[in-house]
């Protein structure tokens, strides 16, 4: 990396890391790009250089948190690397609950959420069709978005803030639900697919 490429993303991490300390001290909705300027030292047009819209602002720091779960992301959601993948992506939003809880709270925070959850609901769409489950069915509509909410930051919220698990322990009991919920969409799936067979010899 050139020492450009190196002083660009100190910028943009100072930018947004900026973004996270104010939210964790205030209302989402009421940030604004001045107030980002004055906390991270960034030049108001510096900060709409790297970002052109306050969303796209707030979108890089929905991601910051999870960014080195991401990097750990397993090929398979549905795999044994999940409870891995979970534990390092909610150990970094454990470490900023604030963003967090205004994430669910805040109508922006709702937008962030729901441009993070489409690549999700995408990539389990995908992994359920190799494993015979059609993804549009309703079996299979079901069972992404229990898995979606099973793997969100709602979901840690509620284990680990308010029922105070653990991350590896509120991790192991959503790999545990994730994976009943896994099994018995196949078992209904291949029951099924036997009884759309039997009544096509009738």
């Amino acid at each position: 990396m050139s020492l450009r490429d190196r002083q660009r993303e100190l910028t943009r991490r100072a930018i947004v890391e900026g973004v996270l300390e104010l939210v964790a001290e205030g209302d989402l909705d009421q940030l604004s790009i001045p107030d980002v300027s004055r906390r991270s030292g960034v030049s108001v047009a510096t900060i709409y250089r790297y970002f052109p819209t306050k969303r796209d602002l707030l979108a890089a720091a929905a991601w910051a948190p999870s960014s080195h779960a991401e990097e750990l992301r397993p090929e398979r959601l549905t795999g044994d690397g999940l409870r891995d993948y979970l534990v390092a992506l909610w150990t970094a939003f454990a470490e900023n609950l604030p963003l967090v809880r205004h994430q669910v709270a805040s109508t922006t925070g709702r937008e962030m959420r729901t441009t993070r959850m489409d690549g999700g609901r995408a990539q389990l769409a995908a992994e359920l069709a190799e494993l015979g489950i059609d993804p549009v069915s309703t079996e299979g509509r079901r069972l992404v978005s229990l898995c979606l909410l099973l793997g969100s930051s709602l979901t840690l919220l509620e284990l680990h803030d308010r029922q105070g698990l653990g991350v590896e322990d509120a991790a192991d009991e959503v790999t545990w639900a994730a994976a009943a919920l896994l099994e018995a969409t196949q078992r209904e799936t291949r029951l099924a697919g036997r009884t759309k067979r039997g009544s096509a010899r009738r």
